[in-house]
């Protein structure tokens, strides 16, 4: 009997998640390659959720193209966070079937969103409808290549609306534009632009994701910590600058002295409007300028700048062992900690940079540069310090989990890299190097800047597909909508109890930059979205057990599996018990 009862437990244990199990489907747009170029096809896409313990699995008939496995589980991280499920109790199994091999890759990533997020909330989807685009942090729906093709494939397909990233109405093919309305009006098929995974979910469902914020909600230690910050750069610049005023030098040195004010005047502008990460970067820059003058007045012998590029070495070598030995608890632990470590590297090189200098021309003046940056870069390092150990909600940043966050940010970059290739071959050089020196840093375990420096090739490659074949008249609309996503992001974050100082810091910097430098807005806008919400790749590490929430489903499927499991174990004793008698009756 005991063993009855254990069989039945069992058995109702294991039933669970095939009772609780739930499929979805919807129609894929992609393309394929062909000898006459790409042409456009539609695949399959299915996704089953069951309980389990968060893991990602994904099956391609046949082989796509491109790697789908990263984007994949980007994907479904995304829709996760967009509708603050928490997803460690549920195992995603994604099938993709098509009749030849498609390129999907990043491209297939709004679709799994969607579908994702409908699975996870139990909407039905509208089946007429496919959505192509690249799914990214804040759930913007990025550009992608092939859409002419894509289009016409979904109206082969009987579809009748085809979603698409927004600003892409107008895409070049071959050495031509096409206009997507035109198209849509010649084939009979509505053609939508979507900008984010909440507006396509609402297209496909009718449903929209509430949200729960209304403004970003600026942390007042970040505001109070960044504050200090630009008051101590700008504050030093002020000082620089009465020490540079009486100097004489050999040189022609005007040019560096109007910069340096320049920059200082731009920092002590932004600091009065409290937009205090500008504030921090122009003065910085100030100090840079006035630091090289210091260097230059001095008239350094080779030796004294020798001496001088090893005493910051040094330097950077105490502060480097001094970080090492902090924990790192929350997002904003980790972000200071990026900060910190990036400019004293950027510090270490420059004055490895000065040495060379030294040793190759025997000209002190080229070195004055680069010992100044070093110097200042280092005293950056230490502003930024202030933001370690601030309250914030504690992860587990172990050295495991950080390696594995560095090793999914290159692989996802590495396949946005790759897909981009299939159409802008011979772009990506920089990007390519950027990854390498990402590898670079995982293999030296500095897991930090390989999250770091992933991320920023992921937003480089991003970036490349926002603006190739646009029309620079569009960049500012471009940049408004990366901002109010970025903005989204931020706020949405805010409101977990997360305050991404990077992603805040991008986003100021870049709203300050958009009327005078639109390429470095764009720049910065794409860093503060890919570096806004990096809790993704953490799980919380708050103490807690975690509590189970048993709902009607769930008690349902539960008793379900117990009877099946009662009835199993019954028909097992009966048999049992037929069989004793057998037996006992031949004897």
């Amino acid at each position: 009997m005991k063993k009855a009862l254990i069989l039945l437990v069992i058995l109702g244990l294991l039933l669970i998640p095939n009772v609780l199990a739930k499929q979805g489907h919807m129609k894929l747009l992609a393309v394929k390659e062909t000898e006459n170029g790409y042409e456009g096809g539609i695949a399959d896409l299915y996704l089953e959720i069951k309980p389990g313990s968060g893991r990602v699995f994904l099956e391609t008939f046949p082989l796509t193209r491109t790697d789908t496995q990263m984007s994949t589980r980007f994907a479904k991280a995304i829709a996760c966070d967009i509708i603050e499920k928490d997803c460690d109790d549920t195992d995603f199994f994604y099938t993709i079937t098509a009749d030849s091999a498609i390129i999907a890759g990043p491209s297939a990533g709004a679709s799994i969103a969607v579908l994702t997020v409908a699975m996870l909330d139990d909407l039905k989807l509208n089946e007429d409808y496919a959505i192509t685009g690249t799914i990214n942090s804040g759930g913007l729906i990025g550009p992608v290549g092939g859409l002419k093709a894509k289009v016409e494939a979904a109206k082969k397909a009987g579809l009748k609306k085809a979603f698409i990233p927004a600003g892409e109405m107008i895409v070049r093919v071959d050495n031509s534009t096409v206009s997507l309305e035109n198209l849509s009006k010649e084939l009979g098929i509505g053609i939508i632009e979507a900008s984010t995974l909440s507006e396509a979910v609402k297209e496909f469902t009718g449903k929209e994701i509430k949200q729960k914020f209304k403004a970003i909600e600026i942390s007042e230690e970040y505001k109070s910590t960044m504050k200090s910050l630009a008051k101590n750069l700008c504050d030093r610049s002020n000082k620089l600058r009465a020490e540079t005023r009486s100097l004489d030098f050999s040189l022609n040195v005007t040019s560096i002295r109007e910069n340096a004010q320049n920059l200082t005047g731009k920092g002590k502008e932004a600091f009065e409007k409290s937009v205090f990460y500008s504030s921090a970067s122009y003065c910085f820059g100030a100090n840079v300028e006035y630091s090289t003058l210091l260097v230059l007045s001095k008239n350094l012998s080779k030796d004294d700048a020798v001496k001088e590029a090893e005493r910051l070495k040094k330097d950077i070598n105490d502060f480097h062992n001094k970080m090492e030995g902090i924990g790192k608890k929350t997002i904003t632990d980790l972000e200071a900690y990026i900060v910190i470590k990036e400019r004293l590297e950027e510090a270490y090189d420059s004055a490895e940079q000065a040495l060379e200098i030294l040793n190759r021309t025997n000209k002190t003046e080229r070195a004055a540069r680069t010992l100044a940056y070093a110097d200042e870069r280092i005293n950056s390092a230490h502003s930024w310090a202030t933001f370690m150990g601030k309250n914030g909600k504690v992860f587990n940043l172990n050295k495991d989990v950080l390696k594995k966050s560095c090793q999914n940010k290159i692989s996802e970059a590495d396949e946005r890299q790759q897909y981009v290739e299939l159409y802008f071959p011979g772009t990506l050089d920089s990007i390519k190097k950027s990854i390498g020196n990402a590898n670079e840093e995982l293999e030296k375990g500095n897991y930090e800047l390989c999250l770091s420096t992933a991320s920023r090739a992921k937003a480089d490659v991003d970036i490349i597909l926002s603006v190739f074949g646009v029309d620079n008249s569009q960049y500012k609309n471009i940049v408004e909508r990366k901002l109010e996503i970025v903005k989204n992001n931020i706020a949405r974050e805010s409101a977990k109890g997360i305050f991404p100082i990077l992603g805040y810091s991008y986003y100021e910097y870049a709203n300050s930059l958009k009327d005078s430098d639109l390429f470095s807005a764009l720049l910065y806008s794409e860093y503060a979205l890919e570096l806004g919400n990096l809790d993704i790749y953490f799980r919380e590490s708050n103490g807690k057990k975690k509590s189970i929430d048993i709902d009607g489903k769930l008690l349902g499927a539960l008793l379900i599996g117990v009877l099946i499991g009662f009835a199993a174990a019954s028909l097992a004793i009966n048999k049992t018990k037929t069989g004793k008698v057998r037996k006992g009756r031949k004897r």
